[in-house]
């Protein structure tokens, strides 16, 4: 049991640091170099067939789909990113406060209604992003950071406990573990696991085993409410709402011209093939249907998928 304390304390301590310093790099400058070549992170995954399913998504990102709720999980995603990095500003304030001013322990404002309102903040955070950008890599990552949070805040709790005794065993007793007492009773106490690092290992390849088969049941969902057409030799899709009957006759459109059937036999791909319809208007970095110079200044940050495209 010691030598595990001794192996956890500097793994949670350093992924704390990790976490804080991702903050101010995301803030800053260098953040940029991340954006530019984020494509050859999940370029390094595709290498294997063993990876490759992790940068595919679950959920649609820029499509639009027949599904109203669909339609409406992105959105939701940024107002949940939102409301828990308020949550963590707050928190912050308080701890760096009592810090400040000397306090001995912080058990208001929203330490009354969570005993660990920082990490709950956080997990609001990161399931607003990957709401937002619901790929299996980004799935992972959350599991495995609230798993890590899990642990952490446990371990927190044990170190209260040796240094205010009766006075935080009080403050448990009265306080939920993530929110109102009530709604997060359900949550063990001190479950006997967190002392074994095998069974931890299990449970948390047991949970991430469970969030991946979920994402997967939400990615045919979302696969059957997605713009397709489909031929014996052809899959055709749009990330835009259109009938069967207009993706056919644009398909049909395409092929019937000569330059793109010469193409076609040149690229030698057996008749097998994977087509996309995209309105004109709209500017996916996903697609790069078009050279950097046809692209308008003003859609050159992101992607651009008007709802009014012209039919």
């Amino acid at each position: 049991m010691l030598a595990y304390r001794k192996f956890l304390k500097p793994a949670v301590w350093g992924l704390y640091v990790i976490i804080c310093l991702e903050f101010l790099f995301m803030i800053s400058p260098f953040a940029l170099y991340f954006y530019s070549s984020y494509g050859d992170v999940l370029n390094f995954f595709h290498r294997w067939p063993a990876t490759s399913w992790l940068t595919g998504f679950f959920l649609p990102h820029v499509s639009m789909t027949t599904s109203p709720l669909l339609d409406s999980i992105k959105p939701w995603g940024f107002r949940l990113a939102g409301l828990g990095l308020a949550l963590f500003v707050l928190g912050a304030i308080q701890i760096y406060g009592a810090k400040l001013f000397l306090r001995r322990e912080v058990t208001g404002g929203l330490y009354r209604i969570s005993r660990h309102p920082q990490y709950l903040a956080l997990a609001v955070l990161g399931f607003g992003v990957l709401l937002i950008w619901p790929r299996f890599l980004v799935l992972v990552g959350l599991v495995t950071m609230l798993f890590m949070y899990f642990l952490l805040a446990r371990w927190e709790e044990q170190r209260c406990l040796e240094k205010y005794g009766d006075g935080y065993r009080e403050y448990m007793s009265r306080v939920g573990f993530l929110g109102p007492a009530r709604l997060t009773s359900w949550i063990p106490s001190a479950p006997a696991w967190t002392r074994r690092p095998v069974a931890i290992i299990a449970t948390y390849g047991l949970v991430l085993l469970v969030a991946v088969a979920v994402a997967g049941a939400l990615r045919g969902y979302s696969l059957s409410h997605v713009s397709s057409f489909y031929t014996g030799n052809a899959a055709i899709l749009s990330p835009a709402v259109l009938e069967a009957a207009d993706l056919e006759r644009a398909y049909e459109l395409a092929v019937g011209d000569l330059a793109v059937r010469n193409r076609l036999e040149k690229a030698g791909h057996g008749g097998c093939l994977l087509v996309y319809v995209v309105p004109a208007s709209w500017h996916l970095p996903d697609l790069p249907l078009e050279s950097w110079e046809e692209i308008p200044a003003e859609h050159r940050r992101g992607h651009t998928t008007p709802r009014d495209f012209d039919r």
